[in-house]
């Protein structure tokens, strides 16, 4: 690991409303904390590629019964499958989305970036990476396992509920627009 490099502790993501942007902070083992200023326009960029990440790295349970498998090998391979997703799922459900971000971490930069591009990397034998190209040249990348994308991207519902943006996600190949309202019914 180089001395850029730290294992990830905590994810923040909200809003801020007088500048219209989400805000997210990367809190890091070695005490330190990336702030990140995500737009709309980036921000949907990172929701679809997030979401493709998590449909590509998400193994399935076979959509077949195993008697149907003819090889001792691909029944072997759909049992390993099987495995991978239950123990991701297990890691997922023990994620810790109650507990406060701490505060007290050392900035990494005098203002919080501005993300203007948002690239999936993808690294080989490594799990792909998250690159947010920030204004100012630098890029910050975050390593992505199952857990962080399933963490990001729930983080992500609330903060843009809470902005009011939409969120343009596909499902079975058909665009859906999730918009929240503050109307009131009578």
């Amino acid at each position: 690991m180089s001395q850029n490099e730290s294992a990830i502790e905590q994810i923040n993501l909200g809003l801020n409303e007088q500048e219209d942007r989400l805000l997210l902070k990367v809190g890091l083992a070695d005490k330190t904390e990336v702030a990140v200023w995500i737009t709309r326009r980036v921000c949907k960029s990172m929701w679809n590629l997030l979401n493709g990440v998590a449909n590509t790295n998400m193994p399935t349970a076979p959509q077949f019964s195993l008697s149907a498998i003819s090889t001792p090998e691909a029944k072997q391979e759909a049992l390993d499958s099987f495995s991978r997703e239950a123990t991701e799922l297990k890691e997922i459900e023990h994620l810790d989305f109650k507990s406060e971000y701490l505060v007290d971490r050392e900035s990494r930069s005098e203002a919080p970036m501005l993300a203007v591009q948002c690239l999936i990397i993808g690294v080989v034998n490594s799990p792909p990476q998250l690159d947010l190209q920030c204004s100012n040249g630098q890029s910050v990348k975050i390593a992505l396992t199952p857990q962080l994308v399933h963490a990001v991207t729930n983080m992500m519902q609330l903060a843009t509920r809470e902005a009011g943006w939409d969120l343009l996600m596909n499902v079975d190949n058909r665009e859906v627009s999730i918009i929240s309202s503050h109307q009131t019914v009578h």
